[in-house]
Parts: C-alpha cells; structure tokens; sequence
C-alpha cells in the first residue's frame, strides 16, 4: 500500500535536488545578477542555503500540481509544510551536525539531500491523505508568498547575525556587507 500511494516520488525528489543544486551555483552562473540573488544563494551562509530548499521545492511542486491537477487535496498545505520541514532541518541539522563532527562538504549535501526527501514525502503526504479544506489552502498560498517575501527582504536587508555571514569571507547579504 505504501509503495503504490508514493509510487513516482523518486522522479519529484530527483528533479528538486537536481534544480536545488542547479540553484546553488545560479547566483554565480548568471554574472550575479541582483535579481538571481534575490532567489538564489549570494553566499554560503546557512541563511542563504534555505533558498536551494524552498524555490526548487517550490517550483518542482508548482510543476507537480500543473501535471496531477490534485483538485481535492490540500496540496498547497503539504507544500507549506514541506517547505518549511525541509528548511528547518538544513537550518538545525546544519548547527547539529557542525558541533558534532565540524563542517563537512559532504555533511552538506546529505543534509540536503535529507531535507529533500522529508520535505518531498510531507508534500506526497498532504495530497495523497487529507481533503480540501478551502481556506487552509487559500493560508498555506498566503504563507508561500510569505516564505518568499522574508527570504528575499533578508537577503537585501540581512542581519548581522551569525546564520547570515559567511564565514570565510565574514560578510552578509546581497550588497557584501562587511560583518565587522
């Protein structure tokens, strides 16, 4: 039962980490272009991963909605929740993991890779499990744009606050602030 309510999830994991990693390096392939990093990440703090988390996710799941046209389940609701998961494990599993062993390239991309599928099977979940509720969706859509408007305000007006910076060139936000 299990394996044929989540049958194809493997192909919309597969395409949002493959747009997430695509996405990591965006920002730099499109010259920097200030509206890339708006959506993209402008540094390696831990801020700017949750970009590679929530607009890939996003966007496979838009073209996930546009090919299942899931009509009777809170599909967006799963794509909040989704979202802000996969986000929170990268954010919390990023310091978790970093006290324990210290920074891993390798940490990273598990970490994401992980983030992905969690995040990927909520939103599975919420379509294939709940019914419609009207205005739950009309708030998780509200909530999206909410998602998106805070990552992109934070990234033009970062705080100088340590998930912000990156380390190894100590500065912040769109414009490079210096963190010192």
């Amino acid at each position: 039962m299990f394996k044929s309510k989540y049958k194809g999830i493997w192909w919309w994991i597969l395409a949002t980490v493959l747009l997430g990693t695509l996405w990591h390096f965006g920002y730099e392939i499109l010259g920097r272009s200030f509206a890339a990093g708006l959506i993209m990440p402008v540094n390696e703090s831990v801020w700017e991963h949750l970009k590679i988390v929530f607009f890939p996710l996003v966007i496979v799941g838009i073209i996930a909605f546009i090919k299942l046209k899931p009509s009777k389940t809170n599909f967006w609701t799963g794509l909040l929740v989704g979202a802000a998961t996969g986000m929170l494990i990268v954010f919390f599993g990023f310091y978790l993991y970093t006290s324990i062993i210290g920074d891993s390239l390798i940490g990273d991309i598990l970490l994401y890779i992980a983030s992905i599928i969690v995040a990927m099977y909520i939103c599975w979940w919420f379509t294939i499990n709940s019914r419609k509720i009207e205005w739950l969706e009309v708030m998780s859509t509200i909530g999206l744009l909410l998602i998106t408007i805070v990552l992109i305000y934070l990234t033009i007006k970062a705080p100088k606050l340590s998930p912000f910076i990156e380390k190894s060139s100590n500065t912040y936000g769109i414009y490079k602030s210096k963190a010192n």
